[in-house]
C-alpha cells in the first residue's frame, strides 16, 4: 500500500513542478532584481523548478517508480 501512496506523491511533485515551470505565474517572477547568485530573477525561478523536478523524478526512479514489486 505504501507503494501506492508514493506513486501519487511523485506525480503530484512532478506535475506541480512542471505546473510552475510553465504556468503563467512565471510572468510575476519576470523582472530583473533580485538578482540571486548573479541571475536574474525568472532565470532563478526556471532553474529552481528545473532541478526540483529533477530531483523528484531521480528519487522516483531511484525507488523503482511504476514497477511492482514481486
Amino acid at each position: 500500500m505504501q507503494i501506492f501512496k508514493s506513486k501519487y506523491v511523485y506525480h503530484l511533485c512532478t506535475i506541480f513542478g512542471l505546473i510552475m515551470l510553465e504556468s503563467p505565474i512565471i510572468l510575476a517572477a519576470n523582472r530583473v532584481e533580485p538578482m540571486i547568485f548573479g541571475f536574474p530573477f525568472l532565470i532563478s525561478w526556471v532553474l529552481f523548478w528545473w532541478l526540483f523536478c529533477c530531483v523528484v523524478l531521480y528519487i522516483a526512479y531511484r525507488t523503482n517508480w511504476g514497477k511492482n514489486k514481486e
